[in-house]
């Protein structure tokens, strides 16, 4: 119960994120792809309402920022994978692929936690969480698009762990 003293109200929309990031991971393993993509944008928007309820309520801290990349994580670097290989023929390549991009988020958001500076460095992970779901619904009219997933996957993952400037949007 120890943690409990933590938790602050924006901690809510940091698990509502998680919530949707392993549901979504769900229904892409029982084929509900849809409700899948779906859950990866509502994730976004927990993710925005997180940052924004824990500044205007003077809640930002070491713990909620923890938190908030881990869930980061599961809803932007593992649920868009879960997606992708649920589409795809299993194959070697497919689970390299998927763990190169797991692995680029985690490091993008450890980069993250560690740096002082205002802004971001690397593409936000949180840009798959519109990404996929936008990708996804061109696959439905066009399935033949799902040959091009692996390079944008490669080139997002790159994105994330650049060094590229990206000042805040939200």
């Amino acid at each position: 119960m120890y943690l409990i003293k933590y938790l602050k109200l924006a901690d809510i929309f940091t698990v509502a994120n998680l919530s949707c990031g392993i549901l979504s991971i769900i229904m892409s393993i029982e084929g509900n792809l849809v409700l899948g993509a779906t859950l990866l944008f509502i994730a976004v928007i927990f993710d925005i309402l997180d940052g924004k309820v824990a500044g205007l309520m003077h809640q930002k801290n070491s713990f909620g920022k923890q938190i908030d990349s881990m869930s980061d994580l599961i809803s932007f670097g593992v649920a868009p994978m879960f997606l992708f290989y649920a589409l795809q023929t299993p194959a070697p390549w497919v689970s390299v692929l998927l763990l190169f991009f797991i692995t680029c988020g985690m490091f993008r958001l450890a980069r993250y936690n560690i740096s002082e500076a205002q802004g971001f460095e690397g593409v936000p992970i949180t840009v798959n969480g519109v990404l996929f779901p936008v990708l996804f619904l061109i696959y439905n009219n066009f399935p033949a698009s799902l040959n091009i997933w692996p390079f944008i996957i490669v080139i997002q993952g790159l994105l994330m762990v650049s060094t590229l400037k990206i000042s805040r949007i939200f």
